[in-house]
């Protein structure tokens, strides 16, 4: 017993040692800067994931697919960890019942947090994989919501504007979250394979057909059964550079194909209308159709399309742009910032403006997408929209990389194994020997 004291002794002292190798100072400074600094690697995920999240499907390189990998998982962690930060800083502060600016400020950060919890527009799924784990992210959204709402709790006793202003991020990210949510639940695979699951077509009423052939033929008509032999009406052919007709048609192959995304076939009307509409296109239209057609299936599947792109989320997209813009003028122009050390107040401008800037970006995204074009060349047309089409028009612009990933059978029957044969043979006789002695 003794021993096994004295032994637990010295390891208290070895860890103690241990932990006086960093410096008091070092400590302090992770104290006071690491909320600060979360803020500013929070902020540069976001920017990264707002403008990389859509470009990789037109760029295949490997440098962008491994920027956007590390910004999607960190960015959650990053959020997730100053959330639990500053609601632990809080709870310390109520105990201490400490009333210090620098905390009144943190109160406010905070909110953006769950902001950037709601992640941009551009991508909600790294992968396919990502779409299956939205229970996760139910989960997150009520436990960083209920941390976010503390910390309002906490902060509105404070007789300033902060809470008030507060209040209008909480409710900008919460909208983003659930949109966010939203998005990963109906791009799941068991969702996604439901909402296209029609009512059964029982095909023709062969029994109801007999009957009435009976039944005349009863009555002295000449009945006789023929077969209607269905002549199918060739469609027209699009035109690449005309978006006015490229894009609706690309929708509408979209909606009849979305559904071998989920495990299903097409009916027989669907497959061969398309077969008919693409015999009439040259090769390049076809590819120029298809193109289109798979960055409709990309935005379904990866970003918020199923959210942003509808009379819901144009609405909650105003909210979000409002309460946000009108909590930088607020903040601007009616809170007292005497108080607060110039660092802090120039963090709290970078949040207010990159947000503002990331809204504004996504609204630029949303108009300039196959999906307003889409929608606007179905409207009856006017001055002003023809104008949008003509001012907003994609023709010349990239909308896949024009690469595709294959395997090389030639590569791998041509590969020379020889050289593997004869270094593994060499280990097996080295491996023999040594066990034979």
């Amino acid at each position: 017993m003794q021993v096994a004291s004295v032994a637990g002794a010295l390891i208290l002292v070895e860890r103690r040692r241990l932990i006086q190798v960093i410096p008091d100072s070092f400590i302090q400074f992770l104290n006071e800067w690491e909320v600060r600094v979360l803020i500013l690697i929070s902020l540069t995920l976001q920017t990264l994931l707002s403008t990389l999240g859509n470009r990789r499907k037109f760029i295949c390189k490997i440098w962008i697919r491994i920027i956007l990998w590390c910004a999607y998982l960190f960015a959650d962690y990053v959020a997730i960890v100053s959330l639990g930060i500053i609601a632990k800083s809080t709870l310390d502060g109520c105990r201490k019942d400490v009333d210090e600016p620098l905390k009144r400020l943190m109160w406010f950060w905070a909110q953006f947090f769950l902001l950037h919890l709601g992640g941009p527009d551009t991508i909600t799924a790294y992968s396919l994989e990502d779409n299956e784990l939205w229970l996760r992210h139910l989960v997150g959204l009520v436990i960083q919501t209920g941390l976010a709402f503390y910390i309002l709790l906490v902060a509105f006793p404070t007789s300033s504007w902060l809470p008030v202003l507060s209040v209008l991020i909480f409710v900008a990210g919460l909208i983003k979250y659930g949109e966010r949510l939203f998005a990963l639940f109906a791009s799941n695979s068991e969702n996604f394979r439901d909402s296209m699951v029609t009512e059964p077509d029982p095909g023709p009423n062969y029994a109801k057909f007999m009957e009435e052939f009976t039944l005349k033929k009863a009555e002295g008509f000449y009945v006789e059964a023929a077969e209607v032999i269905e002549i199918p009406v060739p469609a027209q052919p699009s035109f690449p550079n005309d978006n006015g007709k490229l894009i609706p048609e690309a929708y509408d192959l979209f909606l009849k194909f979305k559904c071998l995304f989920a495990d299903a076939i097409l009916s027989f009307q669907d497959r061969d209308s398309s077969q008919h509409y693409f015999q009439n296109l040259s090769p390049e239209q076809a590819f120029d159709v298809v193109e289109v057609e798979l960055g409709f299936v990309f935005d379904e599947l990866y970003t918020k399309a199923s959210v942003v792109y509808k009379a819901g989320g144009i609405v909650l997209r105003t909210i979000t742009f409002s309460v946000t813009f009108f909590a930088l003028m607020a903040f601007l122009f009616l809170c007292e910032k005497s108080a607060y050390k110039k660092r802090d107040l120039m963090i709290t401008y970078m949040l207010l403006v990159v947000a503002i800037c990331l809204e504004m970006y996504a609204v630029w995204v949303l108009i300039n997408s196959d999906w307003t074009q889409n929608w606007l060349s179905r409207r009856e047309r006017t001055t002003f929209s023809s104008l949008i089409i003509r001012w907003f028009q994609r023709s010349n612009e990239r909308r896949w990389s024009k690469k595709m990933a294959q395997y090389s059978l030639l590569d791998l029957c041509v590969r020379d194994k020889s050289a593997v044969r004869l270094r593994n043979k060499k280990n097996f006789s080295a491996k023999s020997q040594s066990y034979l002695g």
